[in-house]
């Protein structure tokens, strides 16, 4: 079972994981500012001023990789909180299958063994299964909490030093500054030399500026990291109370015998119990099949009458058929007769139309003719006019109404030569 406390070998104190990558990593950096184009930058003013500004670096780049480190480990966290580590229960279950559970975890993908749930679950069914009681068992569960959150302050003990420590090697560096840019000189050699003195007091400030920006870096990042860390063992908590806390028999030692002597007379009882119940379903079952053989004679019975009742039903739908298609016959026919009688007053309405096409055809050859009298007597009508005219600039109006009257009974005797004769014989 993987111990959360366990120490570490002296090796792998040496060798701290952390610590290698920071040490590759300050030198990359410090390469890079060593390059002729980062010569001069802001970057390099803040961290290659002063040995103590070489020191800030390389412990802010330590913490920053141990902080980062931390948090890789999280999705694993949240990966094994979702697991089903343990099968569903129906009830209490007894102390005995705390090692059947713990086998089974132990089966699970080193990843999870290695949680934080993982070793919980571990630790908790070890206590059951070596105990063989669950009495004190929250108390245990407490306890392993505690510890928890005591390895999470043990955790970021590094962070937390970096953080505090930083601001510390900000005002070393500039009391040094100070010191060297105001050491060695007299009052007239520092007025002298007031550009260099000014120079050394601004690297010294930019010391302090560096410690701080590293420190509140540092402490952010542990408060981030702690505060998701506390959350995911407040969610080991829940779960492994969910799981475990109520799931096993609490029982007394001092009373294993008596509980011993009860489960045996219930044992007995419930056997009893059985074979009473095993003869009563006999009975039951007897009693149904005579029940049953009884319901299949009446059912027979009931299938006959409705048989009777549904082959009177039919014909009587046979018989209603008939009458009502001699009913639908006698309705078609008479339909039949009046669309006849439809069709025959429809061809007369046809041939009375094509008729009154002929007389409009007629009216309309009468309409033209009229139209075009109309256009000679409009001719006849201009002629006349002009003739007036001319009679009146002739002043021959007289002869040419004596003209016209002649003309007026000259048409009038040849259109109607019997009034004429009457008139004379008048």
């Amino acid at each position: 079972m993987p111990n959360p406390a366990r120490p570490k070998s002296a090796l792998s104190s040496a060798l701290d994981l952390p610590l290698l990558l920071a040490a590759v990593q300050t030198a990359a950096f410090y390469w890079v500012m060593s390059l002729p184009a980062m010569k001069g930058s802001l970057l390099w003013r803040y961290t290659t001023e002063h040995v103590v500004e070489y020191v800030i670096v390389a412990l802010f780049i330590w913490g920053v990789t141990d902080a980062l480190l931390r948090a890789l480990g999280f999705p694993r966290e949240l990966l094994a909180l979702r697991e089903d580590w343990l099968p569903a229960r129906t009830g209490q279950e007894p102390v005995s299958h705390a090692a059947v559970l713990l086998a089974g975890i132990e089966q699970k993908p080193e990843w999870q063994r290695e949680s934080r749930l993982g070793q919980r679950l571990q630790m908790a069914l070890t206590y059951l299964a070596e105990k063989g009681s669950a009495a004190e068992f929250r108390e245990f569960l407490d306890g392993l909490s505690i510890q928890d959150d005591d390895r999470t302050h043990r955790n970021y003990g590094l962070i937390r030093f970096i953080a505090w420590v930083m601001p510390v090697l900000g005002f070393l560096g500039t009391v040094l500054h100070f010191g060297s840019a105001l050491g060695g000189f007299t009052g007239d050699e520092i007025a002298s030399k007031l550009d260099v003195v000014v120079t050394e007091m601004g690297s010294a400030f930019n010391t302090t500026a560096s410690a701080l920006v590293g420190a509140t870096t540092m402490m952010f990042s542990l408060f981030l990291c702690e505060r998701t860390e506390h959350s995911i063992i407040s969610s080991v908590d829940r779960r492994t109370e969910a799981e475990l806390l109520t799931r096993f028999q609490v029982a007394d030692p001092s009373l294993t015998p008596f509980i011993s002597a009860i489960e045996s007379a219930t044992r007995a009882r419930l056997e009893a119990m059985d074979a009473a119940i095993e003869r009563q379903l006999g009975s039951w079952s007897t009693a149904l099949g005579t029940f049953m053989q009884r319901v299949d004679e009446r059912e027979g019975r009931q299938v006959e009458l409705w048989s009777g009742a549904l082959q009177n039903l039919q014909r009587r739908f046979d018989v209603g058929e008939t009458e009502r298609e001699g009913r639908l016959r006698r309705l078609l026919d008479t339909l039949e007769a009046g669309r006849e009688e439809h069709r025959t007053q429809l061809r007369a309405t046809a041939e009375h139309f094509t008729t009154l096409r002929g007389d409009f055809a007629q009216l309309a050859q009468a309409f033209s003719g009229i139209a075009q009298d109309e256009g000679k007597l409009v001719e006849l009508q201009s002629t006349l006019t002009e003739n007036l005219r001319l009679l009146r600039e002739t002043q021959q109006i007289d002869q040419a109404l004596h003209g016209l009257a002649a003309a007026i009974h000259l048409l009038t005797a040849r259109q109607n030569p019997a009034a004429v004769k009457e008139n004379r014989a008048a």
